[in-house]
């Protein structure tokens, strides 16, 4: 039997676009796959997105909480603060920029997990710090009522029975037994006479002597005069960065000042001199005497 060379061309022919067909089937199944694989990518990439974007927003939130919780923040929580809140912001600002490619997106997630971790040490560093905030708190406040109990029992007991040294510490007080404040001016011979008027007036005398006392320590002892003029002010003779001395537990300025040489003589008189150094307005003034830092007599000078 002869060949027909015709039959042999047209079943060349089919089987040629056979294989055609067959590759346009294929070719279209894999564009159609890598089509429906994009948009998966896509859909599955902005789904990413929206889920870090929640987690931004919560871990913002957080952070915001935390701060808001902390009465004091220490320099060291400051600075981390700013630090977090500026993670927070730059990650908010890349993932409203654009389309982020998977890549873009995993080193989104790490540096976001990253930031939860920080985020919840932080919260409990400043949890750890008002703890010790509150505890200090009440340590201070249990040490003010543990003070204020001891003092209230220490006011009892001198009240009901004052102490051996306390006894001693205030029979030590010196007590004058007369206290004269007298106005002085001097006649033409040198005498100097009394006078209440201060026109006349040159100096004011002060006279005292002192009561008996058996524990008073002998020796050289300090006297002070603060003169109280009737406005209130004390009238100093010195300069007023050299007329200090402590008295009834505050720092005071004095008018005058000197030494005796003290042994317990009650029949001694002491003597102390102001002399006016401007001039004076009429009314009461009043003569404070100061001797081992406490107040021990006042008297009143009457000046016309």
């Amino acid at each position: 039997m002869e060949n027909n060379p015709n039959a042999e061309k047209d079943t060349k022919k089919v089987y040629i676009l056979l294989v055609v067909i067959a590759l346009l089937i294929a070719t279209n199944v894999f564009l159609w796959l890598q089509k429906n694989k994009s948009e998966t990518k896509v859909e599955q990439t902005t789904d990413e997105k929206s889920k870090l974007q929640s987690e931004l927003d919560q871990l913002e939130v957080d952070l915001n909480t935390a701060t808001a919780n902390a009465d004091t923040l220490n320099q060291n929580l400051i600075a981390k603060d700013e630090e977090l809140k500026g993670k927070v912001a730059e990650l908010q600002a890349a993932l409203k920029r654009g389309k982020m490619n998977t890549k873009q997106l995993s080193k989104a997630k790490n540096e976001i997990d990253q930031l939860r971790y920080y985020i919840n040490k932080y919260q409990e560093q400043i949890a750890a710090l008002k703890k010790e905030n509150e505890e200090l708190t009440n340590e201070n406040s249990g040490l003010k009522q543990t003070v204020e109990s001891e003092q209230k029992k220490s006011n009892d007991l001198l009240n009901k029975n004052i102490s051996l040294s306390n006894k001693v510490a205030v029979a030590e007080i010196l007590k004058p037994t007369s206290l004269i404040a007298t106005g002085i001016k001097f006649r033409t011979n040198g005498k100097e006479s009394a006078t209440d008027r201060v026109k006349s007036l040159e100096k004011i005398k002060i006279n005292f002597t002192l009561a008996d006392n058996q524990v008073a320590a002998t020796g050289n002892k300090d006297f002070f005069i603060r003169i109280i003029n009737p406005e209130n002010k004390a009238e100093l003779v010195t300069d007023a960065n050299e007329s200090k001395f402590n008295a009834n537990g505050e720092a005071l300025q004095y008018s005058v000042k000197r030494s005796f040489d003290f042994q317990n003589n009650p029949n001694q008189e002491y003597s102390i001199y102001w002399t006016k150094g401007s001039s004076l307005n009429p009314g009461d003034y009043t003569i404070m005497l100061y001797a081992d830092g406490t107040s021990i007599g006042k008297t009143i000078l009457k000046l016309k």
